[in-house]
């Protein structure tokens, strides 16, 4: 599918985008044809800096980007759901009565997770219709999981004239990849999705899910993402074991450090953890040393955005990227690969892995005009390494979900 660049065009060419879905959409079922079809349009999401901080209630500066889901559907006046994704040519049905994990179609799990978060909390619907296409890349680090769910709860909202409020759609989202799909998650990737605004960053704190929106109109600068095409399952990865390490980090050094109230890794300074570095085991200290000083790094991140200073927001980037890497040993050859790369090239100002890591995306910040050079260095080079091409996608801060009318 055709990445859409930012440009002066951008907006003409994203109704168009979402006049290509609901078309082809409408095709795919002569019942489309009825009307009354509600169509929602989901961003993906990056995360420019604060990664693994979400579950560890810390900080980050994120931003939902203008590739999307797109999902347009009606009730069916049955009990059961079916559902066509046109991006994975795929369809599955389900009934309301009987919601159960399938091993072997995993993408409508999201979808039954949604469906059953409602219906645990109360909410009276019945069955319908959806049928989903996308321009965003799977597997690739920018959300198109979050994206899904937020997505579905969207449509359902609005399908169902529910009264559900954007927190209670960030809170039931996460709670189905955590509870139904298997995905121990922070709320950052569902929040990003929920709350984009288009020009704007969000600076984001997990402790209460506070945020900010700080204005980031790149100009003559862009987001690009290059999807290094190395998939990974996250309930098939090491991210829980990284919770679970974090989480041992807060009992040990709560039980070292007395008369101090410590519930997260937020809560503990860089000094406080250099302190109790020997009586860490070495594993558990770098772990905690990440999310310490990833915190810091968003901070001064924030302050790079509200002066315009994304030189320095470059080098932040890369500080991230060598944490993930020795301290959180979440990053792998191929992106470490990514990231060196860049930093060879002129116009480049930073880039680190994106997401959870074992794969995926690495985010970088670049002068739009070499967009080319980069394509041309980096994934000739990607492609003689691995023998692989790497995806290279121009993006934007959007909107967060929406309903939209063609």
């Amino acid at each position: 599918m055709k990445n859409l660049g930012p440009g002066n065009n951008f907006k003409k060419l994203q109704d168009q985008y979402i006049s290509k879905f609901i078309k082809s959409a409408q095709e795919s079922e002569d019942m489309m044809e009825r009307g009354n079809l509600i169509n929602i349009l989901s961003p993906g999401r990056v995360n420019i800096i604060g990664e693994h901080t979400d579950y560890n209630q810390g900080l980050s500066i994120t931003a939902a980007i203008n590739k999307y889901i797109f999902i347009t559907g009606y009730k069916n006046g049955l009990d059961s759901v079916e559902v066509y994704s046109k991006y994975l040519d795929d369809s599955g049905k389900f009934s309301l009565n009987n919601i159960t994990f399938d091993k072997s179609k995993h993408w409508i799990n999201y979808i039954k997770g949604i469906v059953n978060e409602y219906i645990q909390r109360g909410y009276k619907i019945s069955g319908f219709n959806m049928i989903m296409d996308s321009n965003l890349p799977i597997g690739a680090g920018i959300s198109s999981s979050a994206s899904l769910e937020v997505g579905v709860a969207k449509f359902i909202k609005e399908l169902f004239k529910l009264n559900v409020s954007d927190k209670e759609i960030v809170n039931l989202s996460n709670s189905a990849e955590n509870n139904f799909v298997g995905v121990s998650c922070g709320f950052m990737d569902q929040f990003s999705v929920t709350h984009g605004k288009k020009d704007y960053v969000i600076f984001l704190n997990f402790k209460d899910l506070s945020y900010e929106y700080i204005p980031f109109s790149p100009g003559n600068d862009l987001i690009l993402i290059i999807n290094s095409r190395e998939e990974r399952n996250l309930a098939n990865t090491e991210y829980n074991k990284r919770r679970k390490e974090c989480n041992d980090a807060v009992r040990l050094i709560s039980g070292l450090i007395k008369g101090r109230d410590i519930n997260s890794l937020s809560d503990i300074s860089p000094e406080l953890l250099l302190g109790v570095k020997d009586k860490l085991p070495e594993k558990i200290f770098k772990r905690a040393r990440h999310v310490v000083t990833e915190n810091k790094r968003v901070l001064l991140a924030k302050e790079c955005l509200l002066k315009g200073d994304i030189e320095k927001l470059g080098s932040i980037l890369y500080e991230s990227h060598e944490s993930l890497k020795n301290d959180y040993e979440v990053s792998t050859d191929k992106l470490d690969y990514l990231v060196q790369e860049l930093s060879k090239i002129n116009g480049v100002y930073g880039a680190r892995l994106m997401g959870a890591g074992f794969g995926g995306s690495v985010i970088s910040i670049v002068k739009k005009e070499i967009v080319g050079e980069i394509i041309d260095k980096a994934g000739t080079g990607f492609l003689r390494t691995f023998n692989n091409n790497p995806d290279f996608i121009e993006c934007l801060p959007s909107d967060g979900t929406m309903r939209v009318n063609i």
